[in-house]
């Protein structure tokens, strides 16, 4: 019998900051991250109308971290909020402001080979394994507001007229529910991103036993 381990030559290791926008959180280098703090909700509330925010004298491009990410317009726990937090993002020499829903600390993470196909994802930096077994995407802001910032500020847009659009008390409109079942918690959690970003409800099972008792 013959065993052949490989080992790796070097392991990069870096700080990341964890930041959730709704049900998805990412992984930003520590390094890009300048300024972490909260603001009014008010002040919040006019640089997504402006698609800026005012920082040091300048006027930096705002986004909500969940646009750019392909999810919703906006946040949906901004209702009731008197301050949110926002995020300052720094690479090479542009700035962006991100509106997250919750920063979740600094982690030491070992950063993991992408591959060739995921490392031609725009913004995707690198990928990790958290303490909680959780996979961290890597992502660099800046880039990712270069690839898809039009089209974050255009549905963040199209949210507003569809805010002001509807009456207060409409009644709420579901997404369409979807059941993703398999014995491979990896497929379940890449299966529900996929859906998540496409606008589904997702709810997991983790066999056929499982489905039909969430069915019941």
């Amino acid at each position: 019998t013959r065993f052949r381990l490989v080992m790796p030559l070097t392991t990069v290791v870096t700080q990341v900051v964890l930041l959730r926008a709704g049900s998805r959180s990412i992984a930003v280098p520590s390094h890009l991250v300048e300024l972490v703090q909260r603001q009014p909700l008010e002040q919040v509330q006019q640089a997504a109308h402006d698609g800026q925010y005012l920082y040091g004298g300048l006027r930096l491009p705002f986004y909500w971290l969940g646009a750019l990410l392909g999810g919703s317009g906006h946040s949906l726990e901004m209702a009731g909020a008197r301050t949110l937090p926002l995020v300052v993002v720094r690479s090479a020499q542009q700035r962006v402001a991100l509106q997250v829903d919750e920063v979740l600390g600094s982690h030491e993470v070992v950063v993991k080979n992408l591959g060739p196909q995921l490392s031609r994802v725009p913004g995707l930096a690198g990928i990790s394994l958290l303490a909680s077994g959780e996979v961290a995407l890597i992502y660099n802001p800046v880039a990712l507001a270069h690839w898809y910032g039009a089209a974050a500020l255009a549905h963040a847009q199209q949210s507003q007229v569809a805010e002001l659009a509807s009456p207060a008390d409409a009644p709420e409109v579901l997404a369409p529910l979807v059941m993703v079942v398999d014995d491979s918690l990896t497929v379940r959690r890449v299966t529900q991103r996929l859906l998540d970003r496409e606008g589904y409800r997702v709810l997991l099972a983790k066999d056929g036993m499982d489905a039909m008792e969430k069915l019941s």
